[in-house]
């Protein structure tokens, strides 16, 4: 009997008709296995935020050896739902972003960026040069700004203390708004559409450096204890090896020539592994909070 060869094309053809979900699910499991997305949260505005972190990504797709995908979000709760049904398999959020996405499913931190020598940070409360508070309770029956719902930084640490005071936001303030960055919540107080806000240390600081910037048209009022940096983190379901992978290259950036460089233009020394106490300060203040 003459033996009948039958393509490769119509195999496919045949598996196709015959079971077009499994067929079609594999394709996607083979497209996306050479691919990593990570995200990154606005705490400064989207545009500045992909400058900063496109070198980034080139960076870690050379050392994976992989094509790696950028995703940028307004919020940290949208950067939450990419970890959470795993469209990202890294993040770097905020400190108050990563303790809800612990607390929701069991988000995970890699590693935490050293930022002159520190793996830690403040909440500034800043208002207008002209404004004579000088504490946040003087800015009482005025108009604040909030940067996120999750920022700790941004809301979580004034609401928390007001909070702590026996006050409420909706009856302490005249009126309160969310910016979706720090360096908005900073204009918005230079440019008197909010008489105060709250930002993270790390962004005021940096963007102090800059003659045109606006911090020069604000004033600190007041500044946190110190709480952990906001962290680099990845999904629960990620393997260990990629875990291991990933924070490895973290790690090495900081004697790696290439890395160096890449972390010099994010304003980073390098990354650290975090501690157990790091985010206990942070944890007690969301327990003060009421709203």
């Amino acid at each position: 009997m003459k033996k009948i060869k039958i393509s490769s094309l119509v195999i496919c053809f045949l598996l196709f008709m015959l079971f077009p979900d499994q067929v079609l699910s594999q394709s996607e499991e083979t497209q996306n296995a050479n691919h990593f997305f990570f995200a990154v949260s606005a705490m400064a505005s989207p545009a500045q935020t992909l400058v900063h972190f496109a070198e980034f990504r080139e960076y870690l797709e050379g050392k994976l050896g992989t094509h790696v995908h950028l995703k940028q979000r307004r919020t940290y709760e949208e950067i939450n739902t990419l970890l959470y049904d795993a469209s990202v398999q890294m993040a770097f959020t905020c400190t108050g972003g990563y303790l809800a996405g612990r607390k929701s499913f069991g988000l995970e931190v890699l590693a935490v960026p050293v930022v002159k020598g520190k793996t830690a940070y403040r909440s500034y409360i800043i208002t207008g040069k002209n404004n004579p508070a000088t504490t946040l309770e003087e800015l009482q029956g005025q108009v604040f700004a909030f940067t996120d719902p999750l920022s700790l930084s941004g809301r979580i640490y004034p609401v928390a203390t007001l909070n702590s005071r026996g006050h409420m936001t909706k009856d302490f303030f005249k009126k309160t708004f969310y910016t979706e960055s720090h360096d908005k919540s900073i204009e918005a107080v230079a440019t008197g559409i909010a008489n105060g806000a709250a930002v993270d240390s790390l962004i005021f600081d940096s963007l102090y450096t800059l003659s045109d910037s606006f911090t020069k048209e604000v004033r600190i009022i007041h500044k946190s204890r110190e709480f952990g940096m906001p962290p680099v983190v990845v999904t629960p379901t990620l393997d260990k090896e990629t875990k291991r992978a990933l924070l490895k290259i973290l790690l090495g950036m900081a004697t790696d020539p290439r890395g160096k460089i890449v972390l010099q233009h994010l304003e980073m020394d390098g990354f650290a592994i975090a501690t157990p106490e790091l985010y206990r300060s942070a944890i007690l203040l969301q327990k003060q909070l009421k709203e």
